[in-house]
């Protein structure tokens, strides 16, 4: 369950990085990484509310972390 939840955290990171590197889908070479980054994201988020996480907990843990890690790796790259 958490296994799922820490993937879906690091595949939107993922997705969320491949789409500022776009500049606005201006370098469409990003759209396959934003799009796999995504799906997968919501995937196994979706994954880890069906093996039982509460949505609440699974939401605040997947938006919190997301928006951590984004403003993280942004400032470091």
């Amino acid at each position: 369950m958490w296994a799922a939840l820490i993937g879906a955290i690091l595949f939107e990171v993922i997705g969320t990085l491949a789409l500022r590197a776009s500049e606005g889908f201006r370098k469409r070479i990003w759209i396959i990484p934003v799009t796999i980054g995504y799906l997968a994201s919501f995937y196994l988020l979706w994954l880890t509310l069906r093996l039982g996480m509460h949505v609440g907990i699974a939401y605040g843990v997947w938006t919190a972390c997301g928006v951590a890690l984004v403003a993280v790796a942004a400032r470091v790259l």
